[in-house]
Formats: C-alpha cells, sequence, structure tokens
C-alpha cells in the first residue's frame, strides 16, 4: 500500500520542524503563493517527502491549523491567493518565536551553505531537543505525560506521571516545570535526564497561565527555594561591568549609586547556590555587600582559596 504524505515521516519532532520552516517562510517572503511555497518545499534540505511535488493541500491547511493552536500564530490568505502572517517582524522578534524562528533559520543557512566545516565553531548542548516537541504538545492539548527520568543522584531511572506546566531553557540545557498528580507538588525536570516520554490520556487544567513565571520570577535559572527572596547588592570592575549591563544576570537587576567608586548593582532573587556561582566566576572582579550572611560566606571561601594557595609556604 502506498504511503500517504504525512505517514512518510511523522514523528513529532520532524512535523514541529515542518511547522517551523512553514512559519520561517511566510514570515519572510510572504505574501506568497502556494505554488511559491511548495517551491521553496521542494529544494528545502529538510524535506523528506522527496518523491511528493510540493505539500498537498490537506496537510498544508492541517499545518496551518497546528501552527495557529500551537503558536498563536495565523497564517492568512489575501485576496490574490497569498499566503501570509499579519505584523510578521513582530512574530519574528518576539520572546520565544524569536528563540526558535531564530535558531531555525540559522540552522537552515548552515545545511544550505557548503565549505563553512571549520569555519564555524559550535558550543556542546547537552540532549533534550529530542522530547521539545512531545512536551509542547502536552503543553498544548494539556495532557499528562509518561516519563522515565534519572537525575544526577540517583543510581536508577524512575517512570512516573506529570503534568507539564512550562518549558525554560537555562545555560544550554531545557528543564521542565511539572505538577505530580500523586503529591501536588511542582518540581523541575532537566530534558537531558529524560530518556523517555509517553503520552496519556490523562487531561489536566493549567488554571493561570502565568503561575509558571511567577513561580520562576525570583529564581535564577531553575531552582526555587523556600521563603523568601533576597536583597543583594555588589560592586565589580569598571571593565567586568559592561558584561552585566548588556546582558543581567536577572530581570530584577538594576545598577545602582558606585560603591567605593566601583560600579553597583543589586538583585532580588533566591541566593541560590546557582546565584552564588555565577558570582564566583567574577572572582575577585565582584565584592558582595548584603546581605551580611552572604559576604560573610564569600570571605569565608577566599580565605579558604588564600590558604589553599598559600599551603605549602
Amino acid at each position: 500500500m502506498k504511503k500517504s504524505f504525512e505517514s512518510a515521516k511523522s514523528s513529532s519532532a520532524y512535523l514541529f520542524k515542518c511547522y517551523m520552516w512553514l512559519i520561517n517562510t511566510i514570515a519572510r517572503r510572504g505574501p506568497i503563493s502556494r505554488a511559491g511555497i511548495d517551491a521553496q518545499w521542494n529544494v528545502w534540505p529538510g524535506n523528506d517527502y522527496r518523491k511528493y511535488d510540493g505539500i498537498p493541500e490537506s496537510t498544508f491547511h492541517r499545518w496551518r491549523s497546528y501552527i495557529s493552536t500551537l503558536f498563536g500564530i495565523e497564517i492568512k490568505c489575501n485576496s490574490h491567493n497569498e499566503y501570509y502572517i499579519e505584523d510578521a517582524p513582530d512574530i519574528l522578534h518576539s520572546d520565544l518565536r524569536e528563540r526558535m524562528i531564530g535558531l531555525f533559520s540559522v540552522n537552515e543557512l548552515l545545511n544550505d551553505k557548503k565549505n563553512l566545516d571549520g569555519k564555524i565553531l559550535y558550543e556542546h548542548v547537552p540532549s533534550g531537543e529530542l522530547f521539545l516537541a512531545p512536551i509542547i504538545e502536552a503543553l498544548r492539548d494539556q495532557y499528562a505525560i509518561q516519563i522515565t527520568h534519572q537525575g544526577f543522584d540517583k543510581p536508577e531511572p524512575s517512570t512516573f506521571i506529570v503534568e507539564p506546566y512550562c518549558l525554560k531553557m537555562f545555560k544550554q540545557r531545557w528543564y521542565m516545570l511539572a505538577r505530580s498528580p500523586y503529591d501536588n507538588k511542582f518540581r523541575v525536570y532537566g530534558l537531558d535526564r529524560i530518556q523517555a516520554i509517553e503520552p496519556t490520556d490523562q487531561k489536566y487544567e493549567i488554571p493561570d497561565t502565568c503561575a509558571a513565571e511567577r513561580y520562576f520570577r525570583h529564581a535564577y535559572g531553575v531552582t526555587v527555594l523556600e521563603g523568601e527572596p533576597e536583597k543583594i547588592v555588589i560592586s565589580i570592575d569598571y571593565n567586568q561591568a559592561d558584561f552585566l549591563r548588556t546582558l543581567p544576570l536577572h530581570p530584577s537587576q538594576q545598577e545602582i549609586e558606585p560603591i567605593n567608586g566601583y560600579p553597583a548593582f543589586s538583585f532580588y532573587v533566591y541566593p541560590s547556590e546557582e546565584f552564588q556561582r555565577e558570582l564566583y566566576a567574577y572572582g575577585s572582579y565582584v565584592e558582595v555587600h548584603e546581605p551580611q550572611w552572604l559576604r560573610d560566606e564569600f570571605a569565608k571561601d577566599a580565605e579558604k582559596v588564600n590558604e589553599m594557595y598559600n599551603i605549602n609556604k
């Protein structure tokens, strides 16, 4: 039996890639006719349907519907039967869409060009992208998923059901915030520690779509501590200050009056180990002023380092 167009290659990850291609093509080239879309499709290196000439009409409109549901992006048709995305520049430069479409566009550029080996150096990113598509689909349709996960401190993997609430990227790793239906607690799971995902027929409700954003509001990275966040004040070397100005450590970051002649910044965050390690990375270029307990911790660590390097003297 001859396979249908979509059954030829229908993994969630591949279909997600097709959606991103269609958004990118119409946003950057629209208004564009169906013939124009098919012409672009037929030469796209990621096209795994080579024996088909263009995208079948029913598949094209099904993808439009999925894109509308998944990304909130409407692909419209004008009176000339050309397809376009209204406010395409805004679409291409909005938070998640900008990141996803931008990464996709760069990837396609690299795939299309030759003689780039050795000219572009990549930074290693742990695995995990494989599970983005099924988690996004679960978030979209609000059904629980069964995951097999093994934390770094666990000797064996565990399989259990969770309700996804959001995805977050931090330091080149993807994380999923999910609620356990068994104990009603929220936990964060690194996608690079997930070994398998299976959909379930268990539906759930997200009563407040901003809950995930509030959950991480005062967190640096993905660690949320019990208790209240704290105001942290530091001063930093002039040359290092520009790194903070151009890429703030946290949305709460504010530049305040200089301290002892050095640029100073304040943060309102959970003083997690992740945040402390980020400050430690600046070494002697940074000085912690508030809170006092954190200043004392940095002072103790500085003494330990000094003793370590002077141990034989």
